[in-house]
């Protein structure tokens, strides 16, 4: 294949403005008698700057050279001993060899033929290692930007307002014959880093000699030692004619059985016995919450890949993931690109009952929630993305075991975030209810009627809005007015200590509900197959959500803040507390996604979204690699920056509706917007949901 044209053109350019750097006869003698007085050979030739112009072109001195070569402007010596044995056939490895110069000078001597690096009509192979060294280029620099203080400030706002694919062909599942054994790499498992501990292991538990230790433990205590033969007992509820529920249960046999799962079933399938970690799996279901309207959710059946109501995910993760390590586990698998603040919650409803006045919630930060002081890069210290492979980088962050750096949420630091607030600090509180609008009202007073749902037409006073009694400069503020959409508008003025729980959020930049990352998920959600009901709150000992996270915790809690040691080790257990977690990701476009867990997949196998063969496979792969495994998905990935759930619908409109030459409400075409899509990372992949994550 010949250099292409507009190669040539290139070269062409390259060496017009090579010839115009040649000196003139008068600067020539100059610089000759320079080189004479520093004692260096003056130069015979006048040849032009080769640095002066790869810096004009943004080229580097060896492409320029190769160029010059090329356009038979420049020779030497050794370029032409290189060129004289390329000749006789050897090889460039063989020149750099024999001449003891790097291959890359052999190749800077040696002229253009066929092959053109960085050409000007690249490939479709170089035009795609282009693209993604450009996305990697840029993936890099809005992490970066992301952790820039004003533009967190600013971003915030979007939430503080209200409280201050393509055609999707059917995937397989299955993999032949014995290969998916050979996809459970398990390197990055062992591996330790700064956020993962070192794995347990038998033979770890072996020579650490804990089971002998407990034995003695319990013999002290006249305990008498439990002696469990799992494959008697295995064989003994095979034998039986029929089992109970109960019995079917611990037999682990039943379709979509996942924890439950008899773990000698699973090692005869892998042929070796599992590692001693994860001790308990539980199945994660992710769905986006958006309110899409008929239009748009026939469009994202028909073009966006979605056979539900919402794009979702279902995935296999051990319980004692970190809800930062999940974080990059909702990344991967909805396809964004960690380029904005995220933060976990839980519903207002549950919070309430959890944390029922200001001094509880003071306790409970640092327990179970964020301190909204906590430093301003804190919640970074994960992102240390530079460069690379976007996917290899998330896999590093959620292969476990995990443990979590971040200084900001330790118990300690946060106690003292705490003391930094003044309980006695006045401040104005609004009440009052807002009436329903009528359709001219819509787009005022926006923050009034999202402020709360309860207090809207509702004829209930609540508490809307607070503000500090004393500006900074300990000025008395005027009392706030009244809004004409409020009825039974009062004011009161509160102290700290006694403000309604709901208006916290009002108070800080951050959210003051916002979680602690660093708790598993195991501590947090409770499998709906286990409801937080009365009788599971009896199973604790316990009546309350709030005495359920509190009990015990007391004396846990004393002992660390005695020792004035905030290891990430050594921070509180919390017990499981909602059925239900809420993510938020980008808080401008808004996405949330609905967090909840169960223990086996009954309905996705009865459903046929997965075999169990599939599940059983699954279960060992992310027990032996440490790490997440995509059970099931609907829909194809989402989008940075495209406005949210109703702008991705938009989007997959436009890109397959729109006819040729059409151009959208911002001026773009469809091949534009597929442009745009592919620079914020979207494509499609077609991975199996087995090695997805």
């Amino acid at each position: 294949m010949a250099v292409a044209k507009a190669d040539w053109d290139q070269m062409k350019q390259v060496a017009d403005f090579f010839e115009k750097t040649r000196l003139t006869e008068e600067e020539l003698a100059q610089q000759r008698q320079r080189q004479k007085k520093r004692g260096y050979r003056a130069r015979t030739g006048n040849n032009g700057s080769i640095s002066e112009t790869a810096a004009h072109f943004h080229l580097t001195r060896t492409k320029v050279t190769k160029m010059l070569v090329t356009m038979g402007l420049y020779t030497s010596p050794l370029a032409r001993r290189v060129q004289a044995l390329r000749d006789e056939g050897m090889s460039i490895q063989a020149i750099a060899e024999r001449l003891e110069i790097s291959t890359g000078t052999v190749s800077s001597y040696i002229p253009y033929t066929d092959e053109f690096h960085a050409s000007a009509e690249p490939s479709e192979h170089a035009r795609a290692v282009r693209e993604y060294r450009a996305y990697e280029k840029a993936r890099a620099e809005r992490q970066i930007q992301n952790q820039d203080g004003e533009t967190k400030r600013e971003e915030r706002k979007g939430q503080e307002m209200s409280g201050e694919g393509r055609n999707g062909e059917k995937r397989t599942n299955e993999i032949s014959g014995d290969d998916w054994k050979k996809e459970l790499d398990s390197r990055l498992s062992f591996t330790e880093t700064e956020s993962r501990r070192q794995r347990l292991t038998y033979e770890l538990i072996r020579q650490s000699g804990l089971p002998e230790q407990s034995r003695s433990m319990l013999e002290a205590a006249g305990i008498p030692l439990p002696v469990f033969d799992r494959e008697k007992e295995r064989r003994e509820l095979r034998a039986k004619a029929s089992l109970t529920p109960e019995e079917v249960l611990d037999l682990g046999e039943f379709p979509g059985a996942l924890n439950d799962r008899n773990t000698l079933d699973l090692e005869e399938i892998y042929g070796e016995r599992l590692p001693y970690e994860p001790r308990e799996m539980i199945r994660l279901h992710l769905e986006l919450v958006a309110g899409f309207s008929e239009e748009d959710r026939e469009i994202m059946h028909q073009y966006g890949g979605m056979t539900g109501e919402t794009v979702s995910r279902d995935i296999l993760v051990s319980g004692d993931l970190p809800l930062y390590a999940l974080h990059y586990v909702i990344q991967r698998v909805f396809g964004w690109q960690n380029s904005h603040l995220h933060r976990f919650f839980i519903s207002d409803d549950r919070m309430e009952k959890l944390t029922e006045s200001m001094e509880q919630w003071m306790h409970q930060v640092g327990v179970i929630y964020r301190s909204p002081l906590m430093g301003q890069y804190e919640e970074f210290w994960a992102d240390d993305y530079r460069g690379g492979s976007f996917k290899n980088w998330l896999r590093k962050k959620y292969t476990g075991p995990c443990v979590s750096q971040c200084r900001g949420e330790g118990l300690i630091a946060c106690r003292e975030d705490m003391k930094r607030l003044n309980p006695d600090e006045e401040y104005y509180v609004e009440f009052g209810y807002y009436r329903l609008f009528a359709e001219d009202a819509v787009g005022e007073h926006d923050e009034g009627r999202n402020a709360t749902e309860e207090g809207r037409g509702c004829g209930k006073a609540v508490p809307l809005r607070c503000r500090p009694v004393y500006d900074r400069d300990g000025k008395k503020t005027g009392l706030p007015e009244a809004d004409r959409h409020v009825q039974d508008f009062r004011v009161e003025v509160m102290k700290l200590r006694d403000l309604p729980v709901r208006l916290l959020d009002r108070l800080f930049d951050r959210g003051a509900f916002d979680l602690l990352e660093r708790l598993s998920i195991g501590q947090v959600l409770v499998p709906r197959n286990m409801h937080i009901t009365d009788d599971f709150l009896e199973g604790y000992g316990v009546s309350s959500y709030q005495e359920m996270v509190d009990d015990g915790l007391e004396d846990e809690v004393d002992e660390i803040l005695g020792s004035r040691l905030d290891s990430p080790m050594e921070q509180p257990y919390v017990y499981s507390f909602t059925d239900e977690l809420l993510y938020q990701y980008d808080f401008g476009d808004d996405w949330q996604i609905r967090i909840t867990g169960s223990r086996n997949c009954t309905d996705l196998v009865e459903s046929g979204k997965i075999t169990q063969d599939m599940l059983d496979r699954s279960n060992i792969k992310a027990r032996v690699t440490y790490r997440p495994v995509l059970l099931a998905r609907d829909g194809e990935m989402l989008i940075d920056d495209v406005g949210g759930p109703d702008g991705m619908a938009e989007f997959i409109r436009s890109i397959h509706t729109m006819k040729r030459g059409e151009k959208d409400v911002h001026g773009l075409t469809a091949g534009e917007l597929r442009n745009w899509a592919k620079c914020q990372g979207w494509h499609k992949d077609d991975s199996t949901d087995f090695n997805l994550i």
